[in-house]
């Protein structure tokens, strides 16, 4: 790998990461605050504030992780502009988010967490399994939207999707994973510790893979 190579491939990680540590933490400290200012919404007028709340999450997480890629794209793709590059990214943010929050609004009963029977348990190696398959559909969608910013300006582009649904499977995996350990008798510092090394880890999965993607992409001759 040559410096330059090299040198853009360990900024295109770090600024994964620190994106994605800043837009998730951000995002879930508007979720926490919602809750607790909210707590459980119980009209439909209460649900729709808060998907609105939230979308507004995706929308500040969109802003911070695209502008942090954005800017080590550019050295790369000089033309990429900003305005379009990000615009994808938060519309795709807004959306994971507006499809994420809807079962838990509007399509679990109500009465379904006061259910007496007992919530079977998961395998962990099952849960895996789905926290990155879940992820490797987001991270498709993610990649699909930042694709329609980046065909004119890289080649090929379309790679960028399966870059992204490779990343977000490991890094939704780490959200995951660090979301769940913590219980009713976690001390609240630990839980804040593990979600920011979630996020963190998170960040690097995504940077890691889709920055061996990059290294294959092209600038488009102009």
């Amino acid at each position: 790998m040559k410096n330059p190579d090299r040198h853009l491939f360990i900024h295109w990680i770090l600024n994964c990461a620190l994106g994605e540590l800043i837009g998730i933490g951000a995002a879930g400290a508007i979720a926490v605050g919602t809750t607790v200012l909210m707590g459980e919404p119980e009209s439909l007028s209460e649900k729709f504030v808060v998907l609105f709340l939230m979308m507004l999450a995706g929308a500040l997480e969109g802003t911070v992780l695209g502008y942090f890629q954005w800017r080590i794209l550019v050295r790369k793709f000089h033309s990429l502009p900003k305005k379009t590059f990000m615009a994808w990214t938060i519309s795709v943010a807004v959306s994971g988010w507006f499809l994420g929050m809807l079962p838990s609004l509007f399509f679990i009963p109500e009465n379904a967490q006061a259910a007496e029977a007992p919530v079977p348990e998961i395998h962990p190696l099952l849960f895996i399994a789905l926290s990155m398959g879940m992820g490797l559909i987001l991270g498709a969608l993610f990649g699909l939207f930042q694709f329609f910013a980046l065909r004119k300006y890289a080649t090929p582009a379309n790679r960028w999707i399966l870059a992204n649904a490779l990343g977000w499977a490991l890094g939704m995996c780490c959200i995951f994973i660090f979301a769940t350990l913590p219980d009713e008798n976690t001390p609240r510092y630990l839980i804040i510790g593990g979600g920011i090394l979630g996020g963190l880890l998170a960040g690097i999965s995504v940077g890691l893979i889709t920055g061996i993607f990059l290294r294959q992409l092209k600038p488009v001759s102009e």
